[in-house]
């Protein structure tokens, strides 16, 4: 599977709400950082689906649409809108960094506004 194919079918998840396909997606370490003080917030997949399960029950109005994606070696920097988190209806814009291993995602480094 192409690192395109990757990204595509976690927004599917994503904005489906699907955590058996998205967890699919990850690897058993992932982690997941705050870009701008590099802050560990996510330690495994456990601590991925408990966060996102959290996020999707909190939020079920929650969406996200591609603005710009760029594919560099084994990452893709998504630059996003994301709106529906937290009852919050305006679009929030945001930059996820995903790192692929192994046609899994095995770290994120999230940028949000």
């Amino acid at each position: 599977m192409k690192i395109q194919e990757i990204i595509d079918r976690q927004m599917s998840a994503f904005n489906n709400k699907d955590i058996v396909k998205m967890m699919s997606l990850y690897t058993d370490d992932t982690k997941i950082y705050t870009f701008s003080d590099h802050e560990l917030v996510i330690n495994g997949k456990k601590e991925c689906e408990e966060m996102f399960v959290k996020l999707f029950e909190q939020s079920p109005d929650l969406n996200a649409d591609f603005i710009k994606t760029i594919y560099f070696t084994n990452k893709a920097i998504v630059h996003e809108y994301v709106y529906g988190r937290n009852g919050i209806k305006e679009k929030k814009e945001q930059v996820v960094i995903f790192e692929i291993q192994d046609q899994k995602i095995s770290r994120m480094d999230i940028i949000r506004e």
